[in-house]
Parts: C-alpha cells; sequence; structure tokens
C-alpha cells in the first residue's frame, strides 16, 4: 500500500483562473466591491460562478492576506478589495473634500461608523504628506478647515474686501474708486517687500538672513553717536594754564 502523506491542497484551474481575474478586477476597482458588483465585473466566462462559491473564494483569498474583506455599508452584503483600510479611509476623506473644505465635525459626519475611530489619525497623515490640506479658520470664532487644495487665499482677502468697502463707502467713496484705487496700490512697489511682520518672520525661521538684513542698515546712522563721544571727550579734557 503506498504511504499518505500531508501535501498542500492545490486549487483546480478553474479557481486559478478565477482568483487571477478577481485580482484584475479589484485591482482596477476605486474602492470595496460587493459580491454582485464583482461578479458583474468577471469576464464573460466566469460569470457562472455561484454567490456560495465566490464568497468561499474571496474569503480564502483574504485570509492569505492577498484580499481584505471590509465591513457591510448602505447593503446587506460583503465586501472586498485589495486595499488595507487606511487606503480606503484616505479615499473616503478625499472624497469628502472634493466638493469645498469643511470643519472636522462636518467631515466626520461625511464618513461610515466603521471609518471614524481612524479617520482623525489618517487625516493628519495625508496633511503631513501633502495629499490634503490644513486651511486657517475664515473668522476668528470658525475653526481650522480641511481641503483637498490648498487653501485659497482669495478666499480671504474677498471678506476683508468687503469689510473695508464697506467702511470706506460711509465716507462717501463710491464701490468703483475703491476698486481702482485697490488695484493701484497693489501695483506700487511698496507692495514687493515685505512688511516688518514679515521681516521677523524670515530673521526667526533664517537667523543669518536677519543679520545680513541688519547690515544693510546706513552706517550715517551709527556716525552721530560716534560725534557725540568725540565731543565729550574734547570737553572732558582740562583746558592748558595761560602762562
Amino acid at each position: 500500500m503506498a504511504e499518505m502523506t500531508d501535501a498542500p491542497v492545490l486549487e483546480t484551474a478553474p479557481d486559478t483562473d478565477l482568483v487571477s481575474a478577481l485580482v484584475a478586477v479589484l485591482e482596477s476597482s476605486a474602492e470595496p466591491m460587493t459580491l454582485a458588483k464583482i461578479r458583474a465585473a468577471l469576464p464573460a466566462n466566469l460569470r457562472a460562478v455561484s454567490p456560495e462559491r465566490l464568497l468561499d473564494i474571496l474569503r480564502r483569498q483574504a485570509a492569505a492576506n492577498v484580499f481584505v474583506e471590509y465591513p457591510k455599508y448602505r447593503s446587506p452584503h460583503e465586501r472586498f478589495w485589495d486595499r488595507p483600510m487606511d487606503v480606503h479611509i484616505a479615499c473616503l476623506l478625499r472624497a469628502a473634500l472634493e466638493e469645498k473644505p469643511l470643519p472636522w465635525s462636518d467631515l466626520r459626519r461625511k464618513l461610515p461608523d466603521y471609518a471614524k475611530s481612524q479617520a482623525q489619525t489618517i487625516l493628519d497623515q495625508q496633511i503631513a504628506e501633502g495629499r490634503l490640506h490644513l486651511h486657517p479658520p475664515l473668522k476668528s470664532r470658525s475653526g481650522a478647515r480641511f481641503g483637498a487644495s490648498p487653501a485659497d487665499p482669495r478666499e480671504y482677502l474677498r471678506g476683508e474686501f468687503t469689510s473695508v468697502f464697506k467702511k470706506l463707502s460711509g465716507l462717501g467713496f463710491t464701490h468703483a474708486e475703491l476698486r481702482e484705487g485697490a488695484i493701484e496700490l497693489l501695483h506700487e512697489e511698496e507692495w514687493a517687500s515685505p512688511p516688518p511682520a514679515a521681516e521677523a518672520a524670515i530673521e526667526a525661521t533664517d537667523p543669518q538672513a536677519g543679520k545680513a538684513q541688519a547690515l544693510k542698515a546706513p552706517a550715517a546712522a551709527e556716525q552721530p553717536s560716534e560725534q557725540r563721544s568725540v565731543e565729550q571727550q574734547s570737553s572732558a579734557q582740562p583746558e592748558n594754564p595761560v602762562s
């Protein structure tokens, strides 16, 4: 009698073909897919697979870390994908922010329950990597917002211009006059130089640049103090007596 040995159970040829097709289907998907969508995306010669057999193959591949089984969402059906949960949550965050920037409370409400526990950590990672962006508050009492694109300075300038124009309109200036004056101011050469606050920020981030800026001060500014020192020394010396 031939001796029996333990050997790995190999998948049949049809199963091997099906797994290869599943890999291709899930790689091309931008999100986890239900069984019905996966089956519909298979090549025509493999769509006859039963839902039970398809689910069994997908779960075996998930156990081997080839696929990931995701929680059910908006339907009672299982979902699978070839990428881990953190990639999926990053995609959910970006999709929620594509239309407009949102504060954290509104962003969190757009996420499914299963994603909320990890969302803050993944959001921070996405911002650190430059994939998502932190926007400053629009108003002093509002909180920070998050966006798929960097903050647009025009959004902040618009509010400031509206406030300034409204204030100056009360002094008798027309909107057209204020607009023309603002445009002329922005074209003046003085706006090309950073204001004192910006120079202070440069010195804080680059001390060498701050020192170089200080060395540009005219030497004539020190001349009066030097002259006063010479005059004080001259007045301190006693006069020679006349013989």
